[in-house]
């Protein structure tokens, strides 16, 4: 997001649609307040009506559009595996190959993809504060959807882009890498993608800077207190300097900050997604 002068941000802007419009697939608006997609403004995004306003953004020839988003947005997530999209069956061409999104394949075929994940170990238990008190009166939800963390989606689609793109498979950087070293993993990224690396890339401080975050993530307000908090990029605990923690240690760990009921669901949770953590880890860029 510091590149304003040369990239239009989206962030999440296919999570509007499947949260909030007509052809909403998540059963979390079941939980929610009942006024709250009304308040959000975005009852009316199809995915048609998303599409289009990215690719509207993609018309302008001075910049290029880059979208931060889940896979489990796109790619219909357990609860809903047979979940359609009506609004984009217009935009499908004859003939086209399939593909495992709710996307036109030639509208897939487009896009420059690159992956971000994190252990699950970590993802969740950051995840599971954000239903519970304080966070949860911003989040307006007290319930995590075991269905709904996206590692499994992310491994469809990673198979399908490099059974298709063979010579040149998308990137995939784990989170652990990038935070020890935001230079050994962005260098390589921003060549990946022909941007211009700086390191002044790795920093946010302006209110400038702060104003623009705001203004993309306040649609999630709750869920991205953190990076709001947060003033730029530094190397954390390198890998080699970090103690793995056992199973029970980590339970020991969240039942202490979060109960035991709340451990049991992190804990469910973190199994469930270490295998395809351990598939999609396997392909990622190692740092130089």
């Amino acid at each position: 997001m510091t590149r304003r002068d040369i990239l239009t941000f989206f962030h999440e802007p296919f999570g509007d649609a499947f949260y909030f419009g007509p052809e909403k697939i998540s059963p979390a608006y079941r939980r929610w307040p009942t006024d709250k997609i009304e308040r959000s403004g975005r009852g009316h995004y199809t995915y048609d009506w998303v599409l289009r306003s990215i690719l509207d953004a993609d018309e302008d020839p001075t910049k290029r559009v880059f979208i931060k988003d889940m896979s489990y947005h796109i790619v219909p997530p357990i609860h809903s595996i047979t979940a359609r999209a009506p609004s984009l069956e217009a935009r499908n061409l004859a003939n086209s190959s399939p593909n495992p999104t709710l996307l036109p394949t030639q509208v897939v075929d487009a896009f420059q993809f690159v992956f971000l994940i994190r252990d699950p170990a970590k993802a969740i238990p950051s995840l599971y504060r954000c239903f519970i008190p304080p966070l949860s009166a911003k989040t307006e939800d007290t319930s995590l959807d075991p269905t709904e963390l996206g590692y499994r989606e992310l491994r469809i689609l990673l198979d399908h882009l490099r059974e298709k793109n063979q010579d040149a498979p998308p990137l995939l950087i784990d989170a652990d890498d990038l935070l020890a070293d935001p230079d050994a993993i962005l260098r390589p990224l921003c060549a990946y993608l022909d941007i211009f690396y700086s390191p002044s890339m790795l920093s946010w401080p302006t209110a400038e800077d702060q104003d623009f975050a705001f203004s993309l993530f306040e649609k999630y307000a709750g869920y991205h207190d953190d990076a709001l908090n947060s003033a730029g990029l530094v190397p954390k605990v390198k890998k080699e300097d970090a103690m793995p923690c056992s199973s029970e240690e980590k339970n020991d760990e969240w039942e202490a900050k979060y109960g035991k009921e709340g451990m049991q669901v992190i804990r469910s949770a973190v199994d469930a997604c270490r295998d395809d953590y351990g598939y999609l880890r396997s392909f990622r860029m190692r740092p130089s």
